[in-house]
């Protein structure tokens, strides 16, 4: 699951804002972005920065998906990666090139690929702008406004070329349709059969609103209803389209992620409650301390037609505090709405990731310095090593010599002090015989 990060955006521009260069009056940027990219950290970035500055984002895993989203509400502008399953970024670029009717949309496309040739390439297939990774904030700040701007351009030709007053209106995203747990009873049997017939894998989470009893004790019928609603649509709209969403009981939810595994459900889930919680939940002028719990679950090869077992797993998850596939993200605490920011704060924010980006440099040119350091003193130390090695059978043989004449000096006494022995004892004995 790739959640849309519409509901992470910045706070939604007037509708009498007027759209000039790519920006609105406020200072913001006004546009569809989509991130077509099969990697989750990287995408979440994106969709993270961009919707700071007020762009609407969707997200595609692979170019096939994208396809799919370009012609249900084209983009104005798409970040793709050069290397995808199913369909790269460079083939994505010249099918959608081939499309007149998307010829104004303008494609950055990402790669950590080096090289002039690499950049050829991309170019060549209708690229309108190269970036290597890993980028910097302000440089895909940068290149994103000035492509809003050829895009606006593009745009009004396009219009006098096809003779359009003006250029279709994106739809207004609702999130996806929420059905009941009689839905959920019909759709999941049939979603098991699909992705068992297709050897897809197939994942699901439940998600609830954990505090949900303390929340209503202070709440009347219609903020209880409010909150509930509040909660229901923050969910729809941090769901892909092609997700399903059913309300199983009051304040609970599960979602069908078709073609997802575990991990990918556990990290699509986690950020969804992250995404939900970024605002508070305002009822009746205040904010709520909001308690968001889920868990789960993926479909394995023992498990009923029904899934029946699936449902079970991502319940027991939920609940089981010692299960890694279970967590609880919480809300801050209320605050007064009067006290909230108003208003964009991507100069703070640029300035922020121009600082932190700075520290990261010195911190790795410091690990460089240490890393070179402690390979002196290993290679210093095989050296020492292989000396003391070399001059080993040297220091042990001249020791030998070194000991071998005074053990010559102490033999050569002991045969003198015998000598003398003898020649004392030997007139004695001789006498001593005379007299017998």
């Amino acid at each position: 699951m790739d959640p849309r990060p519409e509901s992470a955006s910045a706070a939604p521009a007037p509708e009498k804002a007027k759209l000039v260069s790519g920006r609105s009056q406020d200072g913001s940027l006004q546009a569809r972005v989509l991130i077509v990219d099969d990697s989750y950290m990287v995408a979440e970035m994106l969709s993270n920065f961009l919707g700071k500055q007020g762009c609407s984002i969707s997200y595609a895993l692979d170019g096939l998906s994208a396809l799919e989203q370009i012609r249900r509400q084209p983009p104005d502008l798409i970040i793709a990666d050069w290397v995808m399953p199913s369909l790269n970024g460079l083939d994505l670029c010249r099918q959608l090139r081939q499309l007149p009717e998307y010829a104004w949309v303008y494609y950055i496309i990402m790669t950590a690929r080096e090289g002039n040739d690499s950049m050829e390439r991309a170019l060549e297939a209708g690229a309108d702008e190269f970036l290597s990774k890993p980028f910097q904030a302000a440089e895909l700040l940068t290149r994103v406004r000035a492509g809003l701007r050829i895009v606006e351009s593009r745009r009004q030709q396009y219009l006098l070329k096809t003779g359009q007053k003006s250029p279709p209106s994106p739809p207004k995203s609702i999130g996806l349709e929420v059905g009941n747990r009689q839905d959920l009873v019909a759709r999941l049997p049939l979603r098991v059969a699909q992705a068992r017939a297709q050897s897809e894998p197939l994942s699901l989470f439940v998600l609830r609103l954990a505090n949900l009893g303390s929340l209503a004790q202070g709440l009347d019928a219609d903020g209880r209803a409010d909150l509930l609603k509040l909660f229901r649509e923050r969910l729809a709209n941090n769901l892909r389209d092609g997700d399903d969403l059913f309300c199983y009981d009051e304040g609970q939810f599960i979602i069908l992620l078709p073609g997802s595994t575990l991990a990918a459900a556990q990290m699509a889930a986690e950020r969804c409650c992250q995404r939900m919680i970024q605002d508070p939940f305002v009822v009746n002028g205040r904010a709520l301390p909001v308690q968001l719990q889920f868990g789960a679950a993926s479909l394995m090869d023992s498990d009923d037609p029904k899934g029946v077992a699936l449902l079970r797993r991502a319940a027991q998850a939920m609940r089981d505090s010692r299960n890694v596939h279970s967590s609880v993200v919480t809300a801050p605490h209320p605050i007064p709405v009067s006290d909230r920011v108003s208003g964009t704060e991507s100069s703070e924010l640029l300035k922020r990731l121009q600082r932190l980006e700075k520290e990261n440099a010195e911190l790795r040119r410091e690990l460089e310095t240490r890393l070179r350091q402690i390979e002196d003193l290993r290679q210093h130390h095989q050296e020492l090593s292989q000396k003391m090695q070399a001059s080993a059978p040297e220091l042990s043989t001249a020791g030998s010599l070194a000991h071998r004449p005074f053990r010559l000096r102490r033999r050569k006494l002991r045969q003198l002090c015998l000598k003398r022995q003898l020649s004392r004892r030997r007139p004695r004995l001789a006498l001593g015989r005379l007299s017998r």
